[in-house]
């Protein structure tokens, strides 16, 4: 492919940030949720109401790079938050709750897609993807040529995604969600980071070459 200001926006969108939270970046726990999850665990409910305000919007990006449906993704997160709440007394804080917590909706969320096989293949069939690169390109550009041509190269890119292996896949949706470290892919998948690595960078050469082709 050429350097064009196109293709430099189809690799943006194939590029993980990673969390912006410090915290998370560094795999540790903050105060506030140490001492939310002490309370919680001690059966207070509004504590926990807290827990899940401050990780309602990963727990549902997570299950949604797993389902690719706002609403099967919103079942999930609600099913993981009524098990975590279940499993709280028996949290050790061996690992962040934060990645607790994201392990049981992963699970939840492969186990809904599971159940619906068949319909996942029907919504892979009709393109449907939780990473949407024509959601993250401007559609305001001065040159409606150009803004055309973004919108043709994003639509083709979602459909390179959607043709990736599920393992190839899921690790690419998670990484490009912005929401997590490589080192807490590689804990949800239940592979080694360097398994994760290589993943996402198969996954962008594959799209890469795709298009290319």
């Amino acid at each position: 492919m050429s350097t064009s200001p196109v293709t430099a926006a189809v690799a943006n969108l194939l590029t993980s940030a990673g969390p912006h939270d410090a915290s998370v970046a560094e795999g540790r726990e903050t105060p506030q949720v140490r001492a939310l999850v002490e309370a919680a665990r001690a059966g207070d409910r509004e504590a926990f109401g807290d827990l899940v305000t401050l990780h309602q919007r990963v727990v549902y990006r997570t299950a949604l790079a797993a389902l690719g449906t706002p609403e099967d993704a919103e079942d999930a997160t609600q099913e993981a938050f009524v098990v975590a709440w279940q499993k709280l007394p028996g949290f050790r804080g061996d690992a962040m709750f934060r990645t607790w917590l994201l392990t049981i909706v992963w699970r939840k969320a492969l186990d809904r897609r599971r159940q619906r096989r068949a319909w996942w293949q029907r919504t892979q069939s009709a393109r449907t993807t939780a990473f949407d690169p024509l959601d993250l390109l401007p559609v305001d550009s001065p040159d409606p040529e150009r803004a055309a041509l973004s919108r043709d190269m994003a639509e083709r890119v979602r459909d390179e995604i959607v043709r990736l292996s599920p393992k190839l896949k899921d690790t690419l949706l998670l990484a490009s969600s912005g929401e997590h470290t490589y080192e807490e892919i590689a804990r949800l998948l239940g592979v080694p980071l360097g398994t994760v690595k290589w993943r996402v960078a198969e996954a962008r050469r594959l799209v890469l070459e795709r298009l290319n082709d």
